[in-house]
């Protein structure tokens, strides 16, 4: 089965595009904390009294964040679109190796459900 050259490149393009949303994930994750960290509170101020003092005193900074929260959204929803395009691509590969393989006609049709599932 997994000597089928096309299957074996489907499932190679699957992997890498989740150890990119992975790498991109762990960015998110330690730029949240970084953020947090800018957020917490001390003794004396609130967590949105922080933020207000920040955004008058460097506006830019408050730019940037939105444009990177925008920026990481639209990537989240390219790895999304282009990991379900390649799921369904590899449903009718999975379909026809389903005769010699029998096992693999549940997957490929869950593969192929899944699309409408969206």
């Amino acid at each position: 089965m997994l000597r089928l050259t096309e299957l074996l490149k489907k499932v190679e393009k699957l992997k890498s595009l989740c150890l990119r949303y992975a790498t991109a994930t762990q960015w998110l994750i330690s730029y949240s904390i970084d953020i947090t960290k800018l957020e917490e509170p001390s003794d004396s101020s609130s967590v949105s009294q922080k933020l207000k003092q920040l955004r008058l005193k460097n506006p830019s900074q408050v730019q940037k964040a939105i444009t990177r929260d925008a920026a990481v959204t639209d990537s989240i929803l390219k790895f999304k679109r282009e990991f379900n395009a390649e799921l369904q691509s590899l449903g009718p590969i999975l379909s026809t190796s389903s005769q010699v393989e029998p096992y693999l006609t549940h997957l490929a049709q869950w593969i192929l459900g899944f699309g409408s599932d969206k």
